[in-house]
């Protein structure tokens, strides 16, 4: 989801002080710096702030070029009004596996060829939908599993979230076991 926890987090990945967050009366989740600033609402608008803030070269590096912030901005959105709603349903949570599973086809990340915050935002998002798949599903959509499973790795990213298992030989070991 789109949430407090996963805010932090982005924001601890561009090594940017959060500051207060919140959601405001209408529910919309709310950043404020400090008294003397507006308040930021909405999750992307927060993201985008703190993507400005940031001092991580990698990062301002690739929002120096116009095309490719562009992008991380369709993902951001992507990720507010599609993933974080695959995670209370299923029927929708396959759907978003299935596009994300072929637009990875040939890329190991989500924008150009280097970990951008469009990684970073779906891989927090989609981290419950993907929990929540057993091995064997997890199988139908390879792509998404090799993205998801290289990002886990990165200890930038996952920010001690539990590892996630990709690996078939706990079916294996379930199998044997109930044909005995």
């Amino acid at each position: 989801m789109c949430s407090i926890d996963n805010t932090k987090r982005i924001a601890t990945f561009l090594e940017v002080p959060l500051g207060k967050v919140g959601y405001n009366s209408e529910k919309i989740l709310t950043r404020t710096k400090s008294v003397q600033e507006p308040s930021i609402s909405g999750f992307s608008s927060i993201i985008q702030s703190l993507i400005r803030e940031t001092k991580k070269s990698s990062i301002r590096q690739i929002h120096a070029d116009f095309e490719t912030e562009c992008q991380i901005l369709q993902w951001l959105d992507y990720a507010v009004l599609f993933v974080a709603p695959s995670n209370k349903d299923k029927h929708t949570a396959k759907s978003l596996l299935e596009e994300l599973n072929f637009y990875l086809q040939s890329r190991s990340y989500l924008v150009s060829d280097t970990l951008s915050v469009a990684d970073v935002v779906v891989f927090h998002t989609i981290h419950e939908t993907m929990a929540n798949l057993q091995p064997l599903e997890k199988e139908n959509f390879l792509n998404v599993s090799r993205w998801f499973h290289h990002l886990q790795q990165l200890g930038e990213v996952r920010q001690g979230k539990n590892l996630l298992n990709f690996s078939t030989l706990q079916l294996l070991e379930w199998a044997t076991g109930t044909h005995t």
